[in-house]
């Protein structure tokens, strides 16, 4: 997830900088009262629950099996990247196990048979608060580190509870999800440490910069800007007629200003900005050329700030109850 995130902040202009590639420890220049530590994401999680770390990214998988018992930790951000699904997955040979349901009848078949069904996982927590969830009691969890596809082919597991992204690894292994089997839909999650950061309002104000930049980079993707040219006879003029269609005029109205035209030229020219929807490009340069529109240029904004920051004020609710973590 460390290159993932890497190239999150980078496009929000918090680029990282190394010294060289095998450091563990980096600075982002923007942000000069941030340092940056690289870790496992499942470390960041402990890090971070300790108080060693402020703020950290992991996976939501990593922060809901071993950060639910800390009141320390909160989820600040969902990101928006590294996105797969924790899920049950069962051999393809097992033609008669398609649903939750299935799988609890087999539970119930092995218990008849004094057996119980085994499920490889490095998720414990998780997979044992699901299993009960959907009534299913009798099986054993068999702890597994990687390439557990292996499990039920190598005997050790009946099925598994691992991360899939595609789901190519399953079906490269035979192996295949089942309907409701979906324990968590996780993602890179930027989360916190409510106790450390109640402390330092310094780092609170780091925290607001980054949120700041990160949901204004997040909310430009949306947005265009474009500006054209239009004779009229006057800025009012301009602005009613570009008003005459509400839904193209741009988020909150045209801006319009008189461009200082030729001399001798018989028409007079005004430039015009909207900030428009992504998906109205094409209607909007239409309205504009239908205004006689012309020298139309279209951008995308790098930000687009709000007047305050959604993810600040959401955190700063969190920062000061003692809602516990949820997933």
């Amino acid at each position: 997830m460390g290159d993932a995130a890497d190239r999150f902040l980078g496009r929000a202009g918090l680029q990282i900088y190394k010294a060289n590639q095998r450091q563990y420890t980096a600075t982002i220049p923007n942000l000069p009262a941030a340092d940056v530590v690289y870790q496992r994401p499942r470390d960041i999680v402990s890090r971070v629950a300790e108080g060693l770390a402020d703020i950290g990214i992991t996976g939501l998988d990593n922060v809901s099996e071993y950060g639910t018992d800390s009141a320390d930790i909160m989820v600040i951000d969902r990101l928006g990247f590294g996105k797969c699904e924790l899920l049950l997955a069962v051999p393809d040979s097992w033609i008669d196990v398609a649903s939750m349901a299935d799988l609890a009848d087999l539970s119930l078949r092995h218990q008849e048979r004094g057996a119980q069904l085994r499920i490889a996982t490095k998720y414990s927590k998780l997979v044992k608060s699901f299993m009960y969830r959907q009534g299913i009691s009798h099986f054993l969890l068999v702890h597994a580190e990687g390439a557990m596809e292996a499990a039920p082919r190598m005997g050790y597991a009946d099925l598994i509870a691992d991360l899939s992204e595609t789901g190519t690894t399953l079906r490269e292994n035979h192996l295949r999800p089942i309907d409701g089997g979906t324990i968590v839909a996780s993602e890179a999650v930027l989360i916190g440490n409510r106790r450390t950061m109640r402390q330092s309002p310094p780092k609170l104000e780091t925290l607001r910069e980054m949120l700041e930049l990160i949901e204004a980079h997040r909310r430009a993707r949306q947005f265009v800007s474009l500006r054209a040219n239009i004779s009229g006879e006057s800025v009012a003029d301009v602005q009613g007629r570009i008003l005459g269609n509400p839904a193209l005029s741009g988020t909150k109205g045209p801006g319009v200003v008189a461009v200082a035209s030729p001399p001798g030229s018989e028409q007079r020219w005004f430039e015009t900005t909207l900030l428009v929807q992504s998906d109205l490009i094409h209607k909007t340069m239409q309205h504009l050329r239908n205004l006689g529109g012309t020298d139309i240029i279209v951008t995308r904004p790098n930000y687009v700030f709000d007047e305050k920051s959604q993810t600040y004020d959401r955190f700063e609710r969190l920062l000061h109850s003692r809602e516990r973590l949820r997933y």
